[in-house]
């Protein structure tokens, strides 16, 4: 039951989460948190109507200026090492996990209920030894999660509809175009609610899904800039694979397996990349820089005064002791040591050549 109230679906209205099991399902065994996810949606009805009629109006006039700042590159590639080193920079605007796990109601929550909701969170994230709080840097995928039927987030609760809910709600492959307008709707929407609080600083957004989303993410926000940031491909394989594990354990209203999640990343991971590799040649030279996770480990500073230069970001030098303070908390963190079971590192050889071919990385 502790675990439920934490559940991302737990902010979700409860038409959406209607929607949800509709569309995607439930299995028997998980009747009883269903049920808790539908009460507790139906508790919060009052706190979200009170959001929307205080600060509607006035959220769908917010601009959001300067153009976004967008992190992407497949889920464990480093994209959350990267957003949390360029976070300490002040100049920038971001979602915290407090926003993203309440989109609906983050505006109006006094610092009591804040400090009560930090409170309940668990001190690492599932899958590593990151740390949480409410108000770490998140990636607004999670927002979407309880907003409308298309977020990756999605595939953590139903497992047995993965490959559907990644292809829908990443690639955007099902053309349904209806579909498509509410999440940009709904996307557009969270992120005025977020530059409300941080007025006239430009947002600095990592997110994973939005690899595969670079050309409507233009039309939405001209001017914006991406980042993209790689990892040697295996490693990327091992992660993921415990990533969606993690998650599918403590979130799930379905089963879920080893093999189902193994099949599923080796199929989707080329999907994300050769997304990107067909939308980039949309940006100008200023508009994207690429950067390995390892140059990013092995010289930091040297790898940020890149991006900022590669794009255009002033102020590095203002910005350095940020970054120096935060590398310096981080030089006792354990990171996971995690091995791929036998056969995968072939499969993985043959199923993502092309990627390694593209990225650089020696098979």
């Amino acid at each position: 039951m502790i675990q439920d109230l934490v559940h991302p679906l737990v902010s979700s209205s409860t038409g959406n989460l209607l929607k949800l099991f509709s569309t995607y399902g439930f299995e028997p065994a998980f009747v009883g948190r269903t049920l808790t996810l539908l009460s507790l949606t139906v508790l919060r009805l009052p706190t979200r109507l009170a959001a929307t009629a205080m600060y509607s109006a006035r959220v769908r006039r917010q601009l959001i200026e300067p153009p976004p700042i967008f992190i992407i590159g497949h889920w464990r590639s480093g994209t959350t090492h990267l957003q949390n080193l360029m976070s300490r920079d002040p100049r920038f605007a971001r979602v915290t996990l407090l926003q993203a796990a309440m989109p609906h109601e983050f505006l109006i929550l006094p610092e009591a209920m804040k400090r009560r909701i930090g409170g309940m969170l668990p001190p690492t994230r599932l899958m590593d030894n990151v740390p949480v709080a409410a108000d770490v840097p998140w990636e607004e995928e999670l927002a979407l999660t309880s907003v409308g039927r298309l977020s990756f987030y999605h595939v953590s609760f139903f497992p047995k509809q993965m490959s559907r809910i990644f292809d829908e709600a990443v690639l955007f492959s099902n053309g349904n175009a209806k579909l498509i307008d509410t999440w940009r709707r709904q996307y557009f929407h969270f992120l005025q609610k977020v530059q409300f609080q941080q007025p006239g600083m430009p947002l600095l957004l990592k997110n994973p899904a939005n690899t595969a989303r670079i050309p409507l993410l233009k039309e939405l926000f001209p001017g914006c800039r991406f980042i993209h940031i790689h990892r040697d491909p295996y490693k990327v394989f091992a992660s993921s694979v415990h990533l969606y594990l993690k998650a599918q354990e403590a979130w799930r209203l379905q089963e879920t397996d080893r093999g189902r999640v193994v099949e599923h990343i080796l199929d989707s991971y080329p999907k994300l990349m050769n997304a990107f590799f067909a939308d980039r040649g949309e940006l100008k030279d200023d508009e994207l820089v690429n950067v390995g996770f390892r140059s990013l480990q092995e010289d930091p500073i040297g790898t940020l005064a890149s991006i900022y230069r590669g794009i255009g970001i002033g102020g590095f030098d203002e910005a350095v002791p940020h970054f120096e303070e935060y590398l310096d908390s981080q030089r006792d963190y354990r990171k996971n040591h995690l091995t791929l079971a036998e056969g995968e590192k072939d499969a993985v050889s043959k199923r993502w050549k092309c990627i390694f071919d593209r990225l650089g990385y020696p098979i």
